[in-house]
């Protein structure tokens, strides 16, 4: 059932519900990132961009091995495999009930466990995947774990973990997937749009972080008794999930119109959506009164106008110095790729490459990146025919 934001998901988190043992949170320093959009000198400036692979259909993430062997998933549940000499296969997943309608799909893939039979080369890969799955009536975010032979494609298809209620919009699964360095692993779930209040509701696995084993069992000691799954609340739409230099895991969303998010995710906090935001609804009418709230976390960055990150890596290799330890994210939108240097807790945001530049041709709706062995940076970008774009030092 759709509630209405005004009428029922303010009244209930603000008057009955005890959302998060953190209610006295310190607030990070917020940055705001307005004015980075119109920064155009990019952090690198001696470097090379050419085309690594093309062809590719509908891609929404990639994952690199350490011997540089690309995994692509397809929207339709296919992954391309490229390997370093870039030669490349194509596999199914035959995921069940596999829902590719509006921004659903094969969603993210996540290498948990290699296997060598000669040299440094990984033939056998466990991988956990995320998809969206259902109908047009009623679809929700899965997990499954599965294995993939580089030479004969994936085994059988084995459920971890689903959100535990059905939607009817095909829109805001999230589906970041990450190991955590305790064990066990975090999945983001979005909002399903229409469904935003669910975000605050405790026993609605929608617009969260939730945490997992392999096994699909809770984490052991989750902040919320009644709710084990839920590791953090209050998302809307988180696509980006990884570990910073320091330790700490970032997470980015999408807001609406405005009020992208970067936060840096602590066990059982609650990040706001949809009682703060710094955004407004797509009609230009205000969401909330709220854009801050008491036990509710600010984010670090908040982006407005919106760039739509979509992904983001840690950079933390030497062939681009000034690049170290900054956290890399693609984005839509602003069809740009950022580094956020997160040293301190005022977080700078600037662009990779220089937009105005003559050399960049990476001004297109981007994906996702990742970083291979020798420090260079692959980029996916987004649509029917897409490709993989690498940036290397000059």
């Amino acid at each position: 059932m759709k509630l209405s934001f005004l009428t029922a998901g303010l009244a209930i988190t603000m008057g009955c519900l005890h959302l998060s043992p953190h209610t006295t949170a310190q607030a990070f320093a917020q940055t705001s990132a307005i004015n980075e959009l119109e920064n155009t000198e990019g952090v690198i400036h001696s470097y090379s961009l050419e085309e690594y692979a093309s062809e590719l259909h509908f891609p929404k993430s990639m994952e690199i091995l350490p011997n540089d062997t690309l995994l692509i998933a397809e929207r339709d549940g296919f992954v391309t495999v490229i390997t370093e000499d870039k030669s490349r296969s194509r596999f199914s997943l035959a995921l069940p009930e596999l829902y590719t309608q509006g921004q659903g799909g094969l969603l993210d893939l996540l290498v948990i466990e290699s296997e060598t039979s000669s040299g440094d080369s990984a033939n056998n890969v466990s991988v956990l995947v995320s998809y969206s799955k259902g109908s047009d009536d009623s679809n929700r975010l899965a997990v499954v774990k599965t294995t993939l032979s580089l030479e004969q494609g994936f085994g059988d298809i084995h459920n971890v973990y689903e959100v535990n209620e059905s939607k009817d919009t095909p829109v805001h699964y999230g589906g970041k997937l990450l190991a955590l360095q305790s064990g066990g692993f975090l999945v983001t779930t979005g909002d399903g749009f229409d469904y935003r209040e669910k975000a605050q509701v405790q026993n609605s696995h929608l617009g969260k972080v939730i945490g997992f084993t392999i096994d699909g069992a809770p984490l052991p000691n989750a902040p919320f008794k009644n709710s084990p799954y839920i590791y953090t609340l209050g998302h809307r739409n988180p696509q980006g999930l990884v570990y910073g230099a320091d330790g700490e895991i970032y997470q980015h969303e999408h807001g609406p119109d405005g009020g992208d998010e970067l936060n840096r995710i602590e066990v059982g906090v609650n990040y706001g959506w949809p009682v703060v935001t710094l955004g407004k609804d797509y009609s230009g009418a205000n969401i909330s009164p709220f854009t801050h709230y008491k036990g509710m976390q600010d984010p670090l960055v908040n982006w407005t106008p919106s760039i739509a990150p979509s992904s983001m890596t840690l950079y933390s290799q030497t062939a681009f110095p000034t690049l170290q330890n900054t956290l890399l994210v693609t984005s839509l939108k602003a069809k740009q790729l950022f580094a956020i240097i997160t040293q301190t807790d005022k977080f700078e945001v600037h662009p990779v490459l220089n937009s105005h530049s003559a050399s960049n041709s990476l001004y297109e709706r981007l994906r996702d990146v990742v970083v291979d062995s020798e420090g260079n940076i692959l980029v996916l970008t987004d649509g029917e025919n897409s490709k993989v774009m690498r940036i290397s030092p000059r």
